[in-house]
């Protein structure tokens, strides 16, 4: 199994068996992070450490807790790619609100889908539909997410030992 596949089998195996927080974002993602806060980026960070991969997206020991902190590490490392060229494995940044400025979201890209213009990804910390909290839902869930949506896509550095 490549790693690219042991880390998107981690996330697929939240999103198949429904994973959902506790009260006030309480997640086993949390866990040695920050429990009680929005959990998307502890979600990514998790996956990559249990498959022995947590240096591909680490600034802190633990991975990243914060989106805006994870991209700025992946640009820092220029490990930024276009949404056009998104590969299984890469790390999506969002926002809903339409501010290139901030990422308010992460997941991992599932099946890139250029000819539609989205990514299909596996994300923790949204909502099962899009009526639901995008940014700070209540679930694992696997999402299809537009181009408009996405302001970064960030390759790890899948050649690192």
């Amino acid at each position: 199994m490549s790693k690219i596949d042991e880390v998107l089998a981690i996330a697929k195996k939240y999103v198949d068996e429904g994973y959902k927080e506790g009260a006030n974002n309480h997640t086993i993602f949390g866990h040695f992070r920050a429990q009680n806060q929005p959990w998307c980026a502890s979600f990514v960070s998790y996956c990559f450490e249990k498959a022995g991969r947590l240096q591909l997206v680490a600034q802190m020991p633990r991975g990243f807790i914060n989106c805006n902190d994870g991209l700025k590490w992946f640009a820092q490392k220029g490990r930024l790619v276009p949404i056009g060229q998104a590969q299984r494995g890469d790390i999506v940044f969002m926002n809903f609100d339409a501010d290139p400025t901030t990422a308010e979201h992460v997941g991992i890209v599932y099946v890139p889908q250029h000819d539609k213009k989205q990514l299909v990804t596996f994300e923790g910390n949204t909502a099962a539909n899009n009526a639901g909290a995008q940014a700070n839902g209540d679930g694992c869930y696997k999402k299809t997410r537009p181009y408009g949506k996405i302001i970064a896509v960030a390759r790890p550095d899948w050649n690192n030992p």
